[in-house]
């Protein structure tokens, strides 16, 4: 049990509060921003980058896992079944 205590503040010290994770994407976030606008030149180049977001953000769609079944019904397929 004695190794459980010395690995413990390890993984306490990995985890950051919630004010310093939301810092850090504001702050990732600004300086994302800054270069966008400083390498795209015409529309074009916004017309990719808006490809790029809305594939992302489809893809981030497409992973999550819910947690929770939308509904409470469950069904079985079985060889009897007609459908």
């Amino acid at each position: 049990m004695r190794w459980y205590w010395r690995f413990r503040g390890e993984e306490e010290y990995l985890r950051f509060p919630r004010w310093m994770q939301a810092l850090l994407v504001v702050i990732l976030a600004v300086a994302l921003a800054l270069v966008v606008t400083d390498v795209v030149s015409d529309w074009s180049d916004w017309v990719v980058l808006g490809g790029i977001i809305v594939a992302v953000i489809g893809t981030m769609i497409a992973v999550n896992r819910r947690q929770y079944p939308t509904g409470k019904r469950s069904f079985s397929r079985d060889s009897s079944s007609r459908w």
